[in-house]
């Protein structure tokens, strides 16, 4: 869909077509570890325990849909060698830089707790802890702070590279075993609410808002390859980095819709309605790998789950204070230099932002968690309603005057984008019209 950039900006040697596309390799998993996280485990089983299948057909789609605004994440990288942040300041300047981070410091916090809380429940769940979920996910946070700052990208991506392959083969195995529970209808006549209301409106919103994840995860995944270029001395081009990025956007997709027919064949099937409490609900969760593999899988599934959710936590605890560093850099930087000298990675910027956004987090879980499935829903449905600014800054960067103009992405991926920069902004008015005025 793209033309190909130069493969390199170092005189590397040539190197077989199989070893350039296992270089690449490292961004797209770690997308997909940041991915596989609260709206897999969470939004796509409660999904399934509430619709059956009835909203399968929309998640896929807005997954389909929304592959052109975090492909430009990696794209960008590949033909120019800078991050998406770096893009909106060359594209639109300082002042959107300063306005992105200034509306993602709220929001980056949000999703923080949300990830920790998720992954508190599991804990709780699995140990059988007396502490309270927030307390938990402060212990989370913490230790997760430590590990990210003192290993890296190279720890990160060694970690979640396990974890992900772990829970992907226990959750194909589980699905399957599921398979004959479930009712394949377009919609069931048992789902929560009618398809054509504004209670399954709202409800589509809120599953959809980190679908397969925040549009901010092509930002991070853009940082992600950055860093590993660095790592390796060299730029892959856009071809090995399409591969990349599909292999981890495809295996998202596929475990979204693995935890929706879990969820609809377990729960759904015999009216299991999903808990309100984080540690209620992921020990619902692992319920439902064990009723479908047995007994014997509860604990192994449990840790896997708990791991790959620690592994997303652990993604955005670098992901995002490396996106605010590189956006301090960006403002800071004076006009007319064009390259960055400054370390993002365990820079004091990068400590700062993971300290504070840590701080937020856990000031957020012990003041804003009344109910778990509400603020999970308030997550979602405000991440939902900034994907179509992030998308549109995502396609004019990348068509920006930055990109040289023969490399920049082909008139099919551009209509694609524009298609669902349109889609996410209707979805957005219906949802606020559906929520706040009908």
């Amino acid at each position: 869909m793209t033309r190909p950039s130069p493969t390199a900006t170092t005189s590397a040697p040539p190197r077989s077509t199989y070893a350039k596309y296992l270089a690449a390799l490292g961004p797209g998993f770690l997308f997909a570890g940041a991915a596989i996280g609260t709206s897999h485990v969470v939004q796509s089983t409660r999904a399934g325990a509430e619709y059956g299948i009835g909203l399968l057909g929309f998640i896929l789609l807005a997954i389909l849909i929304k592959y052109p605004a975090f492909f430009f994440g990696p794209f960008y990288v590949s033909v120019t060698g800078k991050s998406l942040i770096e893009g909106y300041r060359r594209t639109f300047g300082k002042t959107v830089v300063a306005l992105f981070a200034l509306v993602q410091l709220p929001v980056l916090a949000i999703i923080i707790a949300a990830i920790a809380i998720t992954t508190a429940g599991l804990a709780g769940s699995l140990l059988s802890l007396s502490l309270g979920a927030p307390t938990i996910a402060v212990v989370l946070i913490a230790g997760g702070c430590l590990l990210t700052y003192t290993g890296g990208y190279r720890m990160l991506d060694w970690v979640n590279k396990v974890f992900i392959g772990i829970l992907s083969l226990t959750t194909l195995l589980a699905t399957l075993a599921a398979l004959p529970m479930v009712e394949w209808s377009l919609y069931p006549a048992t789902a929560a609410s009618p398809l054509f209301s504004a209670a399954t409106l709202v409800t589509l919103v809120a599953v959809l808002g980190l679908m397969p994840s925040d549009i901010t995860l092509a930002i991070m995944n853009s940082l992600w390859s950055e860093a590993r270029n660095k790592a390796r001395g060299e730029r892959c081009d856009t071809e090995a980095e399409k591969v990349d990025f599909d292999i981890g956007y495809i295996g998202a997709a596929i475990l979204a819709a693995c935890f929706v027919i879990m969820g609809a064949g377990v729960m759904h099937s015999q009216g299991i309605t999903p808990a309100d409490g984080a540690v209620g609900f992921a020990s619902q969760v692992i319920g439902l790998y064990t009723s479908t593999l047995g007994e014997w899988s509860g604990f192994v599934v449990g840790i896997s789950a708990f791991t790959v959710m620690l592994t997303t936590l652990l993604t955005v605890l670098d992901g995002f204070p490396r996106m605010l560093t590189a956006a301090y850099h960006a403002i800071t930087r004076p006009d007319g230099i064009e390259e960055e000298t400054r370390r993002v990675e365990g820079s004091r910027p990068y400590l700062i932002a993971m300290l504070g956004l840590s701080l937020l987090a856990i000031l957020i879980l012990f003041t804003l968690m009344g109910s778990f499935r509400l603020f999970m829903d308030f997550v979602m449905v405000v991440a939902f309603l900034i994907s179509p600014i992030l998308a549109t800054l995502n396609h004019f960067t990348a068509n920006g005057a930055s990109v040289p103009a023969e490399l920049r992405p082909s008139r099919l991926i551009n209509a694609w984008s524009l298609l669902a920069i349109a889609a996410l902004v209707l979805l957005s008015l219906g949802y606020l019209y559906a929520r706040f005025i009908h």
